[in-house]
């Protein structure tokens, strides 16, 4: 593994504007050997899209290559003509991008899609393409009669694979992954990993890892380099970037790691009453359907849970396992098919008048996934927030200037509570102009404004950054405490439910196979699907497998 297979020198990448250019990758070095995965490790705009754009030579305008050699074996890709970079990119050096989805056309089968990677760089009779076919889907562990399908029928899972094989088409001798497993459940990504990391034992490729996830790649790198905006601020073995690294932000990176063993181990008072009864929730949906027949499915199968006051409960589950229906039918934006629900005693399908559902929504409120989608992108934080207190106060007997005052006070008071400060910065400002981070504050904000007894947070910090991660989960929990708030925590990653809550209830197709307080669980879980789920999240699986 001592021979150099990519060498970078010195890169520097401006994005040219009409004032300042903003240099977005400053001084970079690093190198790759023959035979070795190297894990880039960094989090949003921290400029790790930049490097591989440049390494394939696809930087978009107004992007510029200022500074600096990339070099493939002895070749200075920087010097490289369209046609020998046509004839490296797949090749010598292919890419596997975040969104399988997006990578595959929906209009053509799995087949044409491999058939024209391959075409599209040597000749090739179509008996031996469809021989290369056969073997790469082998090769992925996808049943062959799939090359017949579209990319919509292929789950998450299968889809990246197939995204996998198309890379290998070729025998490339590197491998460039791009957050590869970042948009699958952590069990699916263990099974994309595993196979990864079979396929560079059988065909001996070499591996560039991009990844905000340091805790999956310190399981399988050999090497590791810490990404801060523009700048390689950490390089080295795994176990020296496991154990702290040598930069004070890897440090902070590698505290960010939530771990399973480092669960809440509070229990919730048994004294507190009830909040909210779910007993034997059903929920189908139909599949296909038509005039003489209809296909129908569980969403949820017969699901019962309660959650008490002052307590948090950590819903976890896969894709597809029913968590966000439930989320929907406990907020009623959507209605069940059977079972009851009660909230503080009362049957909430007997909740019909606009007044009374609007009552029971300043009660229970949610806080989205995305906090880029659950801001208005038009509308500033104040504009966001003066709503829920317009909506559910009733200041009738202020006059407007009186009103505008006492609403504004409020909302400073709130944006200090999720600790934006000084808040009179953030007043003012529109969605695009904060991190992801200061939007999902907001968003929680937004949710305190209203006083509400139920939190229903679903997946409030899987499209975070993981140190800002911690710093959501630290945030929930500590206004949980101080305000009395009950929560239901609705997540895949089961390191972060452990962390935050009291009890824990696991879903798998629509039913709870598993629940308990947190130690139970972790310690002596009662069904294979929660054991799996927790060594999917526990460092080293790799090794172990």
């Amino acid at each position: 593994m001592g021979n150099k297979i990519l060498d970078i020198n010195n890169l520097n990448v401006d994005f040219l504007t009409e004032g300042a250019s903003i240099n977005a990758v400053r001084d970079f070095s690093m190198h790759i050997n023959e035979n070795e995965i190297f894990g880039l490790v960094g989090e949003s705009g921290s400029g790790k899209s930049t490097v591989i754009k440049s390494i394939l030579r696809i930087l978009p305008a107004p992007g510029v290559i200022t500074k600096g050699e990339i070099k493939f074996k002895d070749q200075d890709i920087l010097e490289l003509d369209e046609s020998e970079l046509s004839s490296l990119r797949w090749s010598h050096i292919s890419v596997v991008k975040q969104k399988a989805l997006n990578s595959l056309n929906p209009l053509l089968k799995i087949k044409e899609q491999i058939i024209d990677t391959i075409r599209a760089h040597e000749q090739i009779k179509t008996k031996d393409a469809m021989e290369r076919c056969n073997a790469l889907m082998d090769l992925v562990e996808i049943d062959r009669n799939y090359l017949n399908s579209y990319p919509h029928e292929l789950s998450g899972g299968m889809k990246q694979r197939v995204v996998i094989a198309i890379a290998l088409a070729l025998k490339p001798e590197l491998i460039i992954m791009d957050e590869p497993t970042t948009a699958l459940d952590v069990v699916i990504e263990k099974e994309i990993i595993l196979k990864i990391l079979d396929l560079k034992s059988q065909l001996g490729f070499s591996l560039l890892f991009i990844t905000h996830d340091l805790n999956l790649i310190l399981g399988f790198a050999d090497r590791v380099g810490v990404m801060l905006e523009g700048e390689l601020v950490d390089i080295d073995s795994a176990e020296i970037i496991k154990s702290g690294g040598n930069n004070p932000y890897t440090t902070k990176l590698i505290n960010s790691i939530p771990d399973v063993s480092d669960y809440n181990q509070t229990k919730a008072d048994k004294n507190e009453p009830e909040l909210i009864h779910v007993k034997d929730l059903v929920k189908t949906y139909s599949r296909h359907s038509s005039i003489f027949s209809s296909d129908k499915f569980h969403a949820v199968d017969g699901v019962s849970f309660n959650v008490n006051k002052n307590e948090i409960v950590g819903l976890v589950g896969e894709s597809g396992s029913g968590k966000s229906t439930i989320s929907k039918i406990l907020t009623k934006l959507i209605d069940f098919d059977g079972g009851q629900i009660l909230f503080n005693g009362e049957d909430i399908s007997c909740i019909t008048k606009r007044r009374d559902l609007l009552d029971y929504r300043k009660k229970v409120q949610m806080i989205f996934q995305d906090p880029f989608a659950s801001l208005n992108s038009i509308h500033t934080v104040y504009h966001h927030l003066s709503r829920p207190i317009l909506i559910h106060r009733s200041y009738d007997k202020y006059s407007k200037k009186e009103r505008d005052q006492l609403v504004k006070k409020e909302i400073i008071a709130i944006l200090k509570e999720v600790d934006l400060s000084p808040p009179e910065e953030f007043l003012y400002k529109f969605p695009h102009e904060m991190s992801g981070g200061e939007r999902q504050r907001i968003a929680l904000a937004r949710v305190l404004l209203v006083q509400p007894q139920l939190i229903i947070a679903d997946e409030p910090t899987s499209m975070l950054d993981m140190s800002i991660r911690m710093e959501i989960l630290d945030l929930l929990k500590s206004l949980q405490v101080k305000k009395g708030i009950s929560i239901l925590f609705i997540t895949h990653d089961i390191a972060s439910a452990c962390y935050l809550s009291n009890r824990l209830i696991v879903l798998k197709n629509g039913k709870i196979v598993d629940s308990g307080i947190v130690s139970e669980i972790i310690n002596n879980p009662k069904d294979k699907y929660s054991k799996l789920l927790i060594d999917s999240c526990e460092s080293g699986w790799f090794v172990n497998q």
